[in-house]
């Protein structure tokens, strides 16, 4: 009787185990799928928008423009086969054939730069530190927190703003520090949305903190005068080996002034 007690015991932790690890898997795949979605989308209605506004004024940048949404679009349809592989849907017959490639890193993230350049804003980014030799795992998280805040500056700014993002892997201190801001939209161009309101706590804001979390860190937005600013602390061993203290890490990123800070979300 207690051999067979402990085997339905067990039988039925099996069905837990399976059961939270396919919630995970859906959640990750969900957030895979709405940055590339969320990223490509607003990339594409920028260059449309951009190349609308400049059709009789640069007639000869039109095909440019039109290349440019064609890469944006053939990019994210290979990362969509490669995340919905995962839940092994059906896809078109050529997906099968499709070419594998490792997950975005640190290393794409001055393409990742030059994509949102062309749908209008000015973007600057600065790397410091050895940013290679971080886990697939943190570079992908890096990857992702400044494609989600560089999406939300060219929906919510404009195509007219200006961008800066700061990637520094600070080997002394054990963390890589993220920060994307943005001067928000021309006062002429200001509108209800746009006008240094407060952007609302969406998919894209919990996704950032997600994000940070999977890897032990953290992540905080906040208005500040003219834009906003997208700040993220990540450990570097996440993995266990040495712990970031959370409240020495926060007290490191969190500003002075809490006026206008809004956590993610």
């Amino acid at each position: 009787a207690a051999l067979a007690e402990r085997a339905a015991t067990l039988e039925v932790e099996r069905e837990q185990r399976e059961l939270l690890a396919a919630a995970n898997e859906r959640a990750r795949v969900s957030r895979e799928l709405h940055d590339i979605v969320g990223h490509t989308l607003a990339v594409i209605v920028g260059l449309a928008d951009g190349g609308a506004a400049e059709a009789q004024l640069q007639p000869e940048r039109g095909p440019e423009v039109l290349r440019t949404i064609a890469e944006a679009g053939r990019t994210s349809l290979g990362e969509l086969r490669r995340a919905l592989g995962a839940l092994r849907v059906g896809l078109p017959d050529d997906a099968a054939g499709a070419e594998l490639h490792p997950q975005p890193g640190t290393a794409q993230l001055a393409a990742l730069c030059e994509r949102i350049r062309t749908a209008g804003p000015t973007v600057t980014y600065t790397a410091a530190g050895d940013l290679s030799s971080l886990s697939a795992s943190l570079q992908l998280a890096v990857y992702r927190i400044v494609q989600e805040a560089l999406t939300n500056s060219l929906k919510h700014a404009g195509p007219r703003t200006r961008v800066r993002v700061t990637v520094t892997a600070d080997a002394r201190a054990g963390e890589v520090v993220v920060q994307v801001e943005d001067t928000g939209p021309p006062v002429e161009e200001a509108t209800p949305d746009r006008a240094g309101g407060s952007r609302t706590p969406g998919q894209g804001l919990i996704g950032m903190r997600e994000r940070a979390a999977l890897v032990g860190g953290h992540a905080v937005s906040r208005r500040r005068a003219g834009g906003w600013t997208v700040r993220a602390v990540l450990p570097m061993n996440h993995d266990g080996r040495t712990k970031t203290d959370p409240k020495t890490a926060r007290a490191r990123s969190a500003p002075k002034d809490r006026t206008g800070v809004q956590e993610c979300p």
